[in-house]
């Protein structure tokens, strides 16, 4: 009971604390929303490569689709397939999307169609191309049937890996994490603050045990962190129109934990406040850093090392998720990373709270 009362009542703390409340949900989404409208008025030119789309040009729907994708895109006949493959042999394209010949007959029959991706094992650059595709095709079965059909159940072969997040969902969940590991200097200063102001002091001074005190510490910090993440993907996914995820909120939660222990390894690493907000803000750097060629495919960056130095990378996990990795494989990696840092910044309560 002494744990749950400790951390109910850090919980308490932080939610008269609006300048740490606050920000965790509106921030990330102004970023998501202005990354999201640069990202359509430049058609996505940055974010993908360039990607053949083969189609009957003149059907129906697939007029319509072609409109929407933008010019980033290489147009092919269905009988011209084979020269779009051999593009992508050549490295000249990313990926080549295949829609069957009877995609506009299918929309109008309800029936979801067959779309097919072919692209190279160490390209994923059509990530967000692809989602607009399953999109539109939504759309248009919606459209077709009623306003109550149940878009979860409409699913389309994109790719061979099928995704467990759709771009907006990539965008929504990586700006939300990238701002709880910025945001975690914050939470540092506000544990250094108990520290300074002998809170901690006077708490080793009652009856609670050092393990309840840190425990509900981190706990509260998770908590809080998770929530109001989680807050924020619901939000940014009712205004786009997406389905609310349990595994993308996972993956969210996940992420709070490692932001969790980021905040005791930091804690324990520095023992003065000005070293706090940089050395976050450098982590930020090299984790978005480690991960250019996922976040940037136009940069077409395949070295191996850098690849593999990726994985250190929180980001490294969302990203392996967008194109068609394990959600549940990347939310156990997290949490050993959250393990890593919880184990690396453990402490002694006396000794934190004397020096």
């Amino acid at each position: 009971m002494n744990i749950i009362n400790l951390t109910l009542a850090n919980i308490k703390r932080y939610l008269k604390s609006p300048h740490l409340i606050l920000p965790m949900i509106f921030v990330p989404l102004v970023m998501i929303f202005f990354v999201s409208s640069s990202v359509n008025n430049s058609n996505g030119s940055l974010f993908e490569q360039q990607i053949a789309l083969v189609c009957n040009k003149d059907g129906k729907y697939e007029s319509k689709l072609i409109d929407e994708l933008g010019d980033n895109m290489t147009l092919f006949d269905i009988k011209d397939k084979e020269k779009a493959i051999d593009l992508l042999k050549n490295n000249d394209i990313s990926s080549v999307i295949v829609l069957n010949n009877n995609f506009s007959v299918d929309i109008d029959n309800s029936v979801s169609p067959k779309v097919t991706s072919f692209k190279t094992s160490n390209d994923g650059g059509s990530l967000l191309t692809e989602s607009n595709i399953n999109k539109f095709i939504s759309k248009s079965l919606k459209y077709k049937e009623d306003g109550n059909i149940n878009t979860s159940i409409i699913t389309s072969n994109i790719i061979k890996k099928e995704s467990s997040l759709l771009g907006s969902d990539v965008l929504s969940v990586f700006m939300i994490s990238y701002f709880l590991y910025l945001c975690s200097g914050v939470f540092c200063m506000d544990l250094l603050s108990l520290r300074k102001s002998n809170v901690l002091r006077r708490m080793l001074s009652t009856k609670n045990k050092d393990f309840h005190i840190i425990f509900s510490l981190c706990f509260s910090l998770f908590l809080v962190q998770a929530f109001f993440s989680s807050l924020a993907l619901i939000l940014a996914n009712i205004i786009h129109g997406d389905n609310i995820s349990i595994p993308t909120i996972l993956l969210i939660c996940a992420n709070s934990f490692v932001s969790t222990g980021l905040v005791i390894f930091i804690c324990r690493l520095f023992k003065k406040e000005s070293y706090v907000f940089l050395t976050t803000s450098f982590y930020c750097l090299i984790s978005i850093i480690l991960c250019l060629g996922d976040l940037l495919p136009s940069l077409n960056i395949n070295s191996q090392l850098f690849n593999k130095l990726s994985m250190i990378s929180p980001f490294y996990w969302i990203f392996e998720v967008a194109n068609g990795g394990n959600i549940y494989i990347s939310i156990f990696a997290l949490l050993l990373m959250g393990l890593v840092f919880m184990t690396c910044g453990s402490f002694k309560l006396k000794d934190f709270a004397r020096n």
